[in-house]
């Protein structure tokens, strides 16, 4: 599960943040009682139909630090896939475009692509590719073999 960093200036981002981990607790809970799902979802159905799903938590909770100034445990390559997340960010175009409503606010387009492309060079760097995301875990990561660490030290 990828959730927001725990912290930030949106409300609603580290809101999802708890709310994300929150659910991913409950929905491993056997004796959770959940209202009646539709039997069009997998799983097991009852007499009248209603599904019934299987407690499930998932293996792993991450956490997206791109916008919190956070060193990251890890980075991800995105080099191969940076020009479709650029296209999909600057899809809001409420948010992200030309315009004299919310200028103050939001950058401009071609800010925002110099800046998505400084941020995603910076930690690319930090990993040894051309871009990459940064993401934090709340675990001690474990190593059996230092030498199958991708990123040379030296």
């Amino acid at each position: 599960m990828i959730l927001p960093y725990w912290k930030g200036r949106h409300p609603d981002h580290y809101t999802c943040s708890v709310l994300g981990y929150e659910a991913c607790f409950l929905a491993g809970l056997a004796k959770l009682a959940l209202s009646p799902q539709p039997s069009a979802l997998k799983g097991k159905s009852d007499a009248d139909g209603v599904a019934s799903l299987a407690p499930h938590r998932p293996f792993k909770v991450v956490y997206a630090t791109l916008y919190y100034d956070v060193r990251p445990a890890f980075v991800v390559d995105i080099s191969e896939q940076f020009e479709q997340k650029l296209g999909s960010i600057l899809a809001y175009k409420s948010q992200f475009s030309d315009q004299k409503a919310g200028k103050d606010l939001f950058p401009a387009h071609d800010e925002i692509r110099a800046r998505v492309d400084a941020m995603a060079r910076y930690y690319g760097m930090l990993g040894g590719v051309t871009y990459a995301e940064p993401f934090l875990q709340k675990e001690v990561g474990l190593v059996e073999d230092l030498l199958t660490i991708p990123v040379k030290s030296i």
